[in-house]
């Protein structure tokens, strides 16, 4: 019962207890009003003493994935608690679900949320909530417990055994002027020790002139880099959920920035949709954290076309690099920027990702050709078509992986 309907309960029964004279009702109207200001006060007390706290099994995970929260609640009052109720608020895609308990004093319990991520993005927990009241449920408590934390949740990373790395036209290396504590063969400079840095890297003759560590710094050979272009044209991306092109297109994205880093390669993005963006190339377990924290947050939107892209980024592409474009665009437009790379002595490969609803002929017809294009330019190519396994791609290159 809600506490206005109670008060206008003991109104009226007061009423009746004055207006009739009946001294039964006089001793009910005061022993009402004596349980329920018994009930407010412990309902105030209902929260005192208590402790939540929230523990996150990892700081990221992987779309598909099932990610443990643990919870300790504590309290460390004298008093038990006959009921609470425990949840937490979030932005996560569905909702956490919570915990009714009682508890004794001095007393702990603990518990465990299995979540599976069925999204990407940055989603944040927090606060933790706390509900309790009276026996008879008149007066509510409520307490929010400032436990922030963030969660990503990063594409889904499958194995491309099919797929091999591009190689480079170019004999020998190419430096870029880019420093790096990876291992090439130029040293570009020293600089002081930083926590984190490995301990090979150290510079012993400096160390001791300087009479405090000093790191090597290496110069990136360029010719390892690997650029993926991924097309977040909006006009081009259909579909809901893991089926839908951009969820795919960014899949690829993810299998093929964890297979060249394994392979110690400098791997580099680029995207367009709202406006080209350009994640510049490295190696190394810190770019493999940046480049999946930019594809756990990147949506298809905007007007920017994958040729548009293709010109405006050329001049980062020095003879030597590699080029992998994902994209579900039909429009011709981008085959000749992709033929330019190539004739640039820029080793190109193309995935084109269909849509989960199957084409009407016409846009099979504009597939067919853009492919044929390619391979007349000399790009190698696969088609990942609606329900075709990612897996597959390039076992069959310049034909789709499914019927």
């Amino acid at each position: 019962m809600k506490p206005w309907r109670f008060a206008v309960l003991w109104l009226v029964l007061f009423v009746v207890a004055v207006s009739t004279g009946v001294e039964l009702l006089s001793y009910l109207s005061y022993l009402v009003l004596f349980v329920a200001l018994a009930m407010w006060f412990l309902a105030r007390l209902t929260l005192e003493g208590l402790a939540v706290k929230r523990t996150i099994g990892q700081s990221y995970a992987h779309l598909g994935d099932t990610i443990e929260l643990s919870y300790e609640l504590s309290n460390e009052h004298r008093l038990g608690k006959l009921w609470l109720e425990v949840f937490e608020r979030s932005n996560w895609p569905e909702p956490l679900p919570g915990r009714v308990l009682s508890i004794g004093g001095h007393k702990t319990r603990k518990w465990k949320v299995l979540a599976k991520a069925h999204r990407r993005g940055r989603f944040r927990l927090g606060p933790i909530v706390l509900r309790s009241g009276d026996p008879f449920g008149l007066f509510g408590t409520e307490a929010r417990i400032p436990s922030e934390a963030l969660l990503l949740v990063y594409p889904r990373v499958v194995a491309l055994p099919f797929w091999t790395l591009p190689g480079s036209f170019l004999e020998g290396n190419v430096l870029t002027g880019q420093r790096s504590l990876q291992s090439t063969s130029m040293v570009m400079g020293i600089r002081e020790y930083r926590p984190g840095d490995a301990m090979n890297r150290i510079h012993w003759p400096s160390s001791v002139r300087h009479r405090r560590l000093h790191v090597k710094e290496f110069e990136l050979d360029k010719t390892a880099d690997l650029w993926i272009y991924l097309d977040l044209d909006g006009r081009w991306h259909h579909g809901d959920g893991e089926d839908s092109t951009e969820e795919r297109a960014v899949t690829i994205a993810a299998s093929v920035v964890s297979k060249a880093l394994r392979a110690h390669r400098n791997v580099g993005m680029v995207t367009n949709g709202h406006r080209a963006e350009v994640l510049h190339p490295d190696r190394g377990s810190k770019q493999f954290g940046k480049l999946m924290q930019y594809l756990a947050e990147v949506h298809a939107g905007g007007t920017s076309t994958l040729q548009e892209t293709i010109v405006e980024t050329l001049p980062r592409l020095r003879r030597g690099a590699s080029v992998l474009l994902i994209t579900p665009s039909l429009d011709r437009a981008w085959v000749r920027p992709a033929s330019t790379l190539r004739e640039t002595n820029i080793a190109t490969q193309a995935v084109l990702v269909s849509p989960s609803v199957d084409p009407d002929e016409r846009d099979r017809a504009r597939r067919r050709a853009i492919l044929g294009e390619l391979a007349v330019a000399g790009v190698p190519s696969a088609h990942l078509a609606a329900g075709a396994p990612i897996e597959e791609l390039f076992h069959d290159s310049g034909a789709a992986l499914a019927s």
